[in-house]
């Protein structure tokens, strides 16, 4: 073959596998949702929905700096997946001995806010995971989950850890990770009308209990994002002429009643620890966030 046939050969080869690559990059691109509309809280931190079904790629192993979890029962991923989410991630759990890792029990949503507004990051809202046997039926294991909501830390430096105290609890595993399926940043519920529900189902029949709840069974295919029931919920209050219920359900988009709703969780905030590396109390950072965004009016006087 003289150079000439070989050089258009080659020419009609790389136009070729350039037109696949091109094909293949919009196929991946089209398949990946877009991200939710950009909203800021109060502080101005954002607020948007994160880890959207289809946007995390299977070659990756890290999400918002922690582990991605790829070994879990088919069960819980497919669920994740049915909900609306990608994939589920290991949180490490800061230390109880530093003031990171002492926020008040119960108060996860909280805790994280608070170390957003006083270091810096953002608050990661999600579901944690709880695995769990309940006993045997037959000689076999029943195995189930729990769906529970959670808030995270996320650091300034990239890193995801749980900065409430869980000690002794079932929602730990042995006081070193969280198993989290990330949903949103900061003030998500708020901004985009979402509630997390407390959620368990059981491998054998794959029905769901919706616990903090009337207690009820539905099946897998009957679970509805609860985003899209809120917004459900919104649409018919509007048409219904409900306003009073309405406002009622929207209060948090009061900036007023924000500014009062944010200083009683501000004040009201507590890490039991020092921190390990200032030796600095919490009342310290707490002081820093009121002064930062509730500065003591100056009084001028005139004589």
């Amino acid at each position: 073959m003289s150079k000439k046939n070989r050089k258009q050969t080659n020419t009609f080869l790389q136009s070729k596998n350039k037109k696949n690559r091109l094909k293949i990059n919009s196929n991946v691109s089209s398949n990946i949702p877009k991200y939710s509309p950009i909203k800021v809280d109060w502080f101005g931190r954002v607020c948007r929905f994160v880890n959207q079904k289809g946007s995390v790629l299977p070659t990756d192993t890290e999400m918002f700096g922690c582990e991605i979890v790829r070994d879990l029962p088919n069960y819980i991923r497919d669920f994740v997946k049915k909900i609306g989410f990608d994939v589920v991630i290991r949180v490490p759990i800061s230390n109880h001995d530093g003031l990171t890792g002492s926020g008040k029990r119960g108060e996860c949503n909280n805790n994280s806010n608070m170390l957003s507004l006083s270091i810096g990051g953002h608050r990661l809202y999600g579901y944690a995971i709880n695995q769990k046997v309940y006993g045997k039926l037959n000689g076999k294991k029943i195995n189930g989950v729990v769906f529970h909501s959670h808030s995270v830390w996320y650091t300034p430096e990239g890193k995801t850890r749980c900065v409430t105290d869980y000690s002794n609890s079932q929602y730990v595993d042995d006081r070193k990770e969280v198993l989290f399926v990330p949903v949103g940043l900061n003030s998500i519920e708020e901004k985009h009308c979402l509630r997390l529900v407390k959620i368990r189902m059981f491998e054998s029949n794959k029905n769901v209990d919706f616990l903090n709840t009337d207690t009820f069974e539905n099946s897998v295919n009957e679970v509805l994002d609860v985003r899209l029931k809120m917004k459900h919920l919104v649409r018919y209050l509007r048409k219904k002429g409900n306003d009073i219920i309405f406002q009622k359900l929207m209060s948090s988009y009061d900036s007023n009643e924000e500014e009062i709703y944010w200083r009683g969780k501000i004040e009201e905030s507590h890490f039991g620890k020092v921190s390990l590396f200032t030796g600095k109390s919490w009342d310290y950072f707490k002081n820093k966030i009121l002064n930062t965004y509730f500065p003591t009016k100056q009084v001028s006087l005139s004589f």
